[in-house]
């Protein structure tokens, strides 16, 4: 099929069907968690028979891969534009910016890839591209700086990212489930550590 062609209605009704069964797999992972998520649930839950759930998905891991992949790709989205931000120590404050305000925007996404115990090692499964190019995201930043020689000698790029997706995921979940005790808004909150991190890992000027 060109580009310019419209899909056909077979192929549409098979898009839509399996847009339906994503939707209802997401609503019982967020209503009652990831052990709910069985083919028989979800047959009952859009009204199909469980043989006819399997001609468009092949098991309930599939299903939970396509779910936690989409959420991936939507965050990486996010990040990738910050991302565009020329100076490396600009840009890690602009990736943490856009981390939390992905989460607050878009919470029942966020809660699903992240917080859903049990969720998150089937649906990615540490194989996921959209989760390993994000955190590429972070680490180039690092990288750069290292590269410069804007970081301290024994500073380590990877750990460092995994250090501050570590902060973000925290104020991010943090604001999700203790948004009272939490009161500080994101973005003051990631600024503060931010620079307490950054703080300890720049080179200063008069260091060798």
């Amino acid at each position: 099929m060109s580009d310019n062609e419209s899909p056909s209605p077979r192929l549409r009704r098979k898009e839509d069907a399996r847009a339906h069964i994503l939707q209802a797999a997401r609503r019982i992972v967020l209503d009652e968690g990831f052990a709910a998520l069985t083919m028989r649930r979800i047959a009952a839950e859009v009204g199909y028979s469980p043989a006819a759930l399997y001609l468009h998905f092949e098991s309930r891991e599939a299903i939970a891969r396509e779910l936690g992949g989409a959420g991936m790709r939507s965050l990486h989205g996010r990040l990738a534009r910050a991302a565009e931000t020329v100076d490396p120590l600009a840009r890690i404050s602009a990736l943490g910016a856009a981390y939390v305000a992905f989460a607050r925007e878009e919470p029942e996404t966020y809660r699903l890839i992240f917080m859903e115990p049990g969720f998150a090692a089937s649906a990615l499964g540490g194989e996921d591209e959209a989760g390993a190019a994000a955190f590429a995201l972070l680490a180039g930043a690092f990288a750069e700086l290292a590269a410069a020689g804007r970081l301290r000698a024994a500073a380590d790029p990877a750990a460092l990212a995994t250090g501050l997706w570590v902060l973000l995921h925290g104020i991010a979940s943090l604001k999700m489930t203790c948004s009272a005790f939490l009161a500080t808004p994101e973005e003051p909150l990631l600024a503060s550590m931010l620079d307490s991190l950054l703080n300890g890992v720049l080179r200063r000027a008069d260091q060798p």
